[in-house]
Order: C-alpha cells, then structure tokens, then sequence
C-alpha cells in the first residue's frame, strides 16, 4: 500500500524531530488562594485560581500552604507570619490605589490620614484600572500589606477622556480635569472590541431608558460600580439577558456567553420610530499577565517585594461576596483567612520515563519484526528437523510408524538410505515461538543419543537443497519482497541526508505545515492497515473459521477485467485501472482500507479543527500508534547490509542534526534555529497569548504545536499541560543499524540450521586467553558484550537504550531542547563496531557480510544481475559465503 518513494520522501521528514522539546502555553493560572471560613476545617477551604506577575516577590510554596496553621493549631483561627493573610480593601477615596499614582496621595511617609496597622500581615483587593498593577502593588507594600490580589471588573475597561474636558476649561477651578464635573457619555472611553468584549459570543440592544439608568461619568474612574447589577448575571436582571438580540438558543446570550458579563460598547442603532438602541456585547473574562511599569517612579532601593496575583470577575465576585458576607455577619469574631501559594506539580516528570520505555520499545519490535521472515523459516527448520529425528528413532527402534502416525513397512533396526520429502505445509506454517523451543530442546536431548556417524549424516539430511527450499516456499513470499524493498547504498544515505535538507529549509522559508499534516495522515493510514488492521482482520476471520472475507471479489479478477476490457465502454475501463491498481482484492482488503483511511481522515479532522489537539486523547494516542506502524514499515522495507553504509548515514545525520539545532541560531536573521522553527510549525505564536487564547484560529495564533512525526505523551498530573515527545527520526535512524543487527543474527542462525548445526548463534566479542567464548570477562564492556550472549542485536538495543536515556537526562539537566543523535550515534555505532573489532568480524561487518547475502538469496532468489558474467562471478560468490557458512557452524558444533 505504501511505495518505496513515499516512504523515502516521509523518513527525511522524520530528521525534523530529531530533537526533543518542551512545548509553550498561553497564560496560565499558576497560582492558588484557598480561603479559610471562620470555624472551619481547612479541608473545607475554598480554593480560586490566581495568574502571578512579572514582579515582586514569589508566593509560598505549595508544601508552605498551611503554614500559618503551624502555630495557631487545627482550627486555624490564629493568623501569623507566613501565608496566611487578612483580605482588606484599599483606603476610603483610593478604590483603585491609585492615588499615589495620580499624586494625590503618598504613602510612603508613616503619618497621614491613613493607618498602616490595619494593613500589616493581610492582602489588599483591589480592582484593576486606573493605574498599571506595579504601581498597585508598590502602594500596597507601602501600605504595609504582604500581598496584593488584583482583581478583574467591568469598571477597569471604562475610563474619562480628560483631554476633552480641560480643552474648554481655562478658569484655575477646573484646572484638575479629574476631578471637575459636567462629563457626558462623549467623554467616556469605552471597551475595545475582540480585546475586551466579542459579540459573537454573545449581544444586547438596550433601549433608551435602560441606557438612561446606567452611569457611566461617576468620578473618579468614571463607571459606577452600581452598574455591575445590571450588567451581569444569568437573570433578567441582567439588560444583556433581558434584551437579547440574539436568535436563542445555543446562541443566547445565556448559553454562549461564558463570562455572563457585559460591556456597553458606546454605538447605538436607529428604531423604525427614531428611539436609539445602546450596543451591549458579551465581555472576556480570562486570566492576564501583570506586566512590570518601568515609569514608575521609586525611592532608592526601593523594589516590589511582596507577591501580586490576579484573578477573574466571575472568582472575585465568589470571594468579594464571602469577605463582605463574613464582615457583616462577624463583630470582632475570626476573620477569613486567605493562604496564597503556589500549585502542585509533580516533581519528576513520569511521562519523560514512559516516552523513553516506549521509544525503545519501538524500536525493538521495528527492527525485530524485520527479520521475521528469516525467523519464521528458522522455526520452520527446527520443526522439520524434529519431525525427521522423531521418525529416524522410531525406526532405529522398530516401530512401525514413522513418526508421524503413517504406517511403514519392513522395520526393523537398519538405517533408512532413503530420507521422505519435506513435511506439508500444515507443520511449517504453524510453527511458533513453543514448538520451536520445544524442537531446539528435543534436538539437544537427541544429540546426546546418537553416535557421531548418525550426526555427520544428519548434517547431510537437514542441509537438503529440496527441503529448504520447500520450507522457504512456504514461508515467504520473494516477489512481494523484491517489489516492497530497497536497499540502501552510500549514494542512497547522502541523498537521504540532501532530501532531508531540503524539505527542512522548504518548510522554514515557505511554512507548508499543512502539507506535512496531510501527507502524514494518508501515509501513515497505509502503515496503519498493513501492519495492525489488516493482520488482525486476518487473523479474527481464521480465527473464527470464516474464510469468505478473505477469497477475492469476482468482480475484480484478471479476467473480468480483461473481459470487460476488451468489450469497452466505461465499466471496462473503470474494473482494467481498478486491476492496474490494486490487483485481487478481497472483502478484508476492503475492510482495511476503510478502516484505516477512515482513522487517519478523523485524526487529520482534529488536526485541523481543535486548538492544541495533542492534549485530545484520541489524537496523540493515534499519532503514536501511526509512529509505530511507520517505524515497522520503514525497517521491515529499508534494509541496510552494511556497517559502511549505516556509518555513513549516522555520521552525517549526526552533524546534520548538530548543524541545524546549535548551528543555525548563529546563521538566521532572529537567531532562530530551523530544527525548532520547523519542528515547531514555524516557533511561537506572534500575537499576544491573551489574544491567542481568545482567538486561536487567529493567523498570528498559528505555531507553536509539534509536526505530527513523532511519538508524544503527555505529562501526567501537571496543571501545565505538554507533552514529552521523541521524534520518529531518532527511532528509524539508530534502528536502521539494529534492524542490521538482528538480520544478521537470525541469517547465521539459517545458516547454520541449514549446515545441520544447532542454531545458536554465540557472542565472540568476550573470548578467554584461549580463544573461547566466555560468560564473563574482565572488559569494562561486558555488560554490553556478555550479558546477551546470542549475537549483536541484544548489546546493541541494550546501548540504544542508554543512549536515549542520556538524551533524555540532558534535556532536564541542559534545561533545553537536545538532539538525540547526539547521543544515539556514539552509543549505537560504537557499540556494534567494538563487538566486531572484539569478535574478528569487523572487515565482514563493514563491507556487508556474506552470510546476510546468501540468506537473502536462500529466501528471495538471485537479485537482478546485468549480464551474465556478473550472474555467474554472483553465484560463485554466494556459494562460497554458504560453504563458510557451513564450515563455520561446524566448527561452532564441535567446539
């Protein structure tokens, strides 16, 4: 289903996320306030959201929570240092703090009309307006509070054009344009369409009369706060809900506006009868960033140290109302007590550990499920070897059957000079991982009970030219392979390494995410269906002994579609390109296709259509089982046979990787890196985050979100949110070298089942003083060497492993982004060059070992060869690696 040039094209665009990053978020409440009842446990305390600002002091850790509790003991009805505070309002006449600001006020001096002790050890709430949050904050500390929480309202977005007013004011009384009188609704400031207020979320078209009874030029801010009643609630006391312009519904005022809230937006329209209607619009209500002023002007050494927080108008009307609630009903009892800190999140990021166990998990089973094949006719060869010792001995022994239940004739105890045919296919095909052990444990008993002679004959009997063939037949299918695969060259790993290039720097000068997005969706739906959809269909219709769904249409066989080919007409041609495309296709095949395109289209779907879609479970856990199928296609069809080419690869994509992360931000106009640019769909957002909240379709609200070619889970219990990611290209590039592995030990352990050898294949890369194999060594790298003792493919994987932990320890260590190839290339390559230099089979590995070529030829058949002589020089080359093969094993056996 997929090509071998789509597949080409799609793994040099897995290079992109060859490096591991943390993903960004918009602005998020970060911090907490639990408010503590008067007589209440604190397991009942009510706990509200609160975003923190880019100055001042930090608020209590989240261990730190209770720690004015310590002393004051369970019922908490003490307040000491630490954070637990008071909440307290401003100063009569300074509603917003912002006197100092105005320089009406100053509070910095210990006398005044003010008194500071009732501000010592509380927290100011004070709404937001008028003046900047620093400034807020820095009259608080003066104040003596310890903690300022800003709040948001409806007043904060209303303000005086007092440039206006003071144009036509020229006698000394008026000279203060905040504070004179006589200001209409033409000198009021009114909210910002999209930024304060959207009214497709929400719209209201007051008459005259309800507008009249609104006030908006109440000094000194210039909305009256009394509006608030009017202006809010899911009732009709709110005009917006009462005067709803809306069609209802789903799309009242009620049901689409979240905040509940309105702004009047200062336009009006015309009535049929000449009255004018008042626009009102549904408001924001989100968390904002409490950005630093740096106009203000402070006192020598003079900084904001206490902690601000901000919280919405919907969680300061909750606890507004409990604080005034508890004032009013409380004469000199226990006040509310409020604890600010910060939120829990975990301490080690367990999701880092499952993105490492299932990137290596990947990359075992890709690279061990492309040497199924030869597996598969190794088990088959234990099976038949088995069968055959279990008729020799019935024999041997007089029996009359042969073994497989048949009845034989003569008997007695003379050997057979004759050996039967291969056994049927029913054996071979079912053979599994039980009956192979099971064989390899018979075979090992039956050795110890035969003499010498009866063992060199068995060689001669198990290395039968008709028998392998029969099982290899029977087990793999060599045109399918020849079409499905491709050998890589060196030519092949630089032009993989160019095309890999090019299609990063088309992506960071053209920024084509979309493209990328579809293209991996219908690839991957291919991978998909071959490697899970298809097999499972398949294997429920066996198992249920159903085998309709698996025999081919009729309507689309060759000769229906030849026939109707030949007699023209639409129908004819449809069914001959049908046939031209896919060839015989059954109701599974069907089934599949539809199933898998039907997924992938879903998962494109929410792609495009949901902000932020890796936290949608269904969306990363699919990109991961796509990531999966991917990975297991590329190595089962891009195979590597040389340690030559697989270095020149790594080794390039290694200072690829290197070039692009680390090298690039010194080469690029904004010292971007193009690896995080691109892998990141072109870097962060350009628009505000509060805006791109709001508006996430927004084109400045576009980036930010990973390309899809990578596996991504998301971080558990972290309020934050993000995701944990490991690029396909770190998992398809080192596996290329152990999918290398893993066929190189499964071709000698063919091999040497063939040569009438027991199978398994020994580590040489630890050998004694007298050249022996041995279970320990004194090598430093005897954990790589020793601990797996059946060949390359285990020390390996076991080096692959500690390559992506080490990449995966720099990233927390480096606090930045790390690509893994880095790390990967050293462990990996290294690993299999030091076994073969150990094992004295470096030079074989490097230049493509013999006995991957002839094991290739037993299963497949002879590659394309130009002429003749090339075809015979071949043959003869193949011939030798079987012959060594054979002798090496021998020589294995009787060691």
């Amino acid at each position: 289903m997929t090509s071998i040039s789509l597949l080409t094209t799609a793994s040099s665009a897995l290079l992109l996320l060859g490096i591991q990053f943390q993903s960004t978020n918009a602005i998020l409440p970060t911090a907490a306030i639990d408010i503590f009842l008067p007589n209440t446990p604190t397991s009942n305390a009510i706990s509200l959201l609160a975003s923190q600002a880019s100055f001042g002091g930090p608020v209590a850790k989240f261990e730190e929570r209770y720690h004015h509790f310590q002393e004051a003991g369970s019922s908490g009805k003490s307040r000491i240092n630490g954070v637990g505070v008071i909440p307290v309002f401003p100063p009569e006449g300074d509603g917003y703090l912002c006197n100092e600001a105005e320089g009406w006020s100053d509070y910095t001096s210990s006398g005044g009309s003010v008194d500071k002790t009732a501000y010592y050890q509380s927290a100011l709430l004070v709404p937001r307006g008028q003046c900047s949050f620093e400034h807020k904050a820095l009259s608080a500390q003066r104040l003596g509070a310890s903690a300022i929480i800003i709040y948001g309202s409806l007043s904060s977005r209303y303000s005086l054009n007092y440039t206006n007013s003071t144009e036509d004011c020229v006698s000394e009384d008026c000279m203060d344009a905040k504070k004179r009188e006589g200001y209409t609704n033409t000198d009021v400031i009114w909210p910002v369409d999209k930024n304060d207020y959207d009214c497709d979320n929400g719209k209201a078209l007051l008459p005259e009369s309800s507008m009249a009874a609104l006030d908006f030029v109440k000094l000194p801010g210039g909305y009256n706060e009394e509006n608030d009643g009017m202006l809010m609630g899911k009732s009709e006391n709110n005009l917006c809900v009462k005067y709803d312009a809306t069609e209802g519904g789903d799309a009242s005022f009620v049901n689409s506006c979240a905040s509940q809230r309105c702004f009047v937006t200062g336009k009006n329209e015309s009535n049929s009868d000449g009255t004018l209607k008042y626009e009102a619009c549904c408001a924001w209500d989100m968390h904002v960033w409490l950005y630093s002023d740096a106009s203000i002007v402070k006192q020598p050494d003079e900084e904001v140290t206490i902690p601000a927080v901000f919280i919405t108008m919907e969680e300061s009307t909750e606890l507004l109302d409990l604080v005034r609630g508890v004032s009013s009903s409380s004469s000199g009892g226990d006040p509310i007590v409020l604890s600010i800190y910060e939120r829990n999140r975990p301490q080690y990021n367990s999701s880092a550990v499952l993105i490492w166990a299932f990137g290596v998990f990947v990359a075992w089973i890709a690279s061990y499920h492309s040497s199924k094949d030869l597996r598969r006719v190794g088990k088959a060869i234990v099976v038949q070897r088995e069968l055959k010792k279990s008729r020799n001995r019935s024999r041997m022994n007089g029996d009359e059957g042969d073994g497989l239940g048949n009845q034989q004739g003569g008997g007695g105890n003379n050997r057979p000079r004759s050996r039967s045919s291969s056994p049927s296919s029913n054996h071979s095909t079912t053979a599994n991982g039980e009956s192979a052990t099971a064989a390899r444990s018979a075979l090992e008993m039956g050795d110890r009970s035969i003499s010498a002679t009866e063992r060199a004959e068995e060689r001669t009997i198990y290395s039968s030219t008709e028998d392998t063939a029969a099982i290899v037949s029977q087990n793999v299918i060599p045109s399918q392979h020849q079409e499905e695969s491709l050998e890589l060259t060196s030519a092949h790993a630089l032009g993989f390494i160019v095309m890999a290039s090019t299609s990063l720097l088309v992506l960071f000068f053209f920024k084509i995410f979309a493209i990328v997005k579809i293209m991996y969706a219908f690839g991957c739906s291919g991978a998909f269906a071959q490697i899970i959809v298809h097999p499972g269909l398949t294997h429920l219709c066996k198992r249920f002994k159903y085998d309709r769904p698996l025999k081919y249409v009729k309507w689309l066989s060759a000769e229906t579609a030849t026939r109707e080919a030949l007699r023209g007409g639409l129908k004819g041609h449809l069914l001959n390109c049908l046939w031209s495309f896919f060839g015989p296709i059954s109701p599974v095949d069907i089934a599949a296709f539809v199933i898998s395109y039907g997924v992938g289209g879903t998962w494109l779907w929410v792609a495009f259509t949901v902000p932020h879609p890796d936290t949608v479970v269904f969306y990363w856990v699919i990109q991961d089982v796509f990531g999966l199928c991917m990975c297991m296609l590329f190595l089962e069809t891009i195979k590597l046979n040389a340690i030559k080419v697989g270095a020149t690869l790594l080794m390039v994509a290694f200072f690829y990787d290197i070039f692009f992360v680390f090298i690039t931000p010194l080469l690029t106009k904004h010292g971007e890196s193009i690896m995080v640019n691109v892998a990141t769909s072109g870097g962060p957002p350009k628009a505000d985050p509060s805006w791109c909240e709001k508006y996430p379709f927004s084109a400045d609200c576009k980036g930010g979100d990973p390309l899809p070619m990578l596996f991504a889970i998301p971080r558990i219990g972290d309020y934050q949110g993000g995701c944990s990611m490991l690029g396909l290209g770190d998992i398809v590039l080192p596996g290329l070298l152990l999918s290398f592995a893993s066929r190189y030990d499964e071709s000698k352990r063919v091999m040497g089942l063939i040569s009438g050898g027991s199978g398994r294949v020994a580590n040489n890369a630890c050998l004694d003083s007298a050249g022996n194999s041995r279970n320990k060594s004194s090598s430093p790298f005897c954990f790589l060497c020793c601990c797996c003792k059946n060949g390359y493919f285990g020390p390996v994987m076991v080096a692959y492993a500690i390559g992506l932990m080490m990449a995966n320890m720099a990233v927390y260590i480096m606090q930045m982004g790390q690509p893994a190839l880095l790390y990967l290339v050293p462990c990996c390559l290294g690993t299999m060059v030091y076994m073969g230099h150990k094992a004295g089979e470096l030079n074989d590995l490097w230049e493509g070992p013999r006995v991957i070529r002839a094991a290739d030829v037993l299963l497949y058949g002879e590659p394309p060869v130009e002429n003749a002589e090339d075809g015979q020089e071949q043959e003869e080359e193949e011939r030798r690696s079987l012959e060594g093969s054979m002798q090496n094993e021998e020589e294995a056996e009787m060691t």
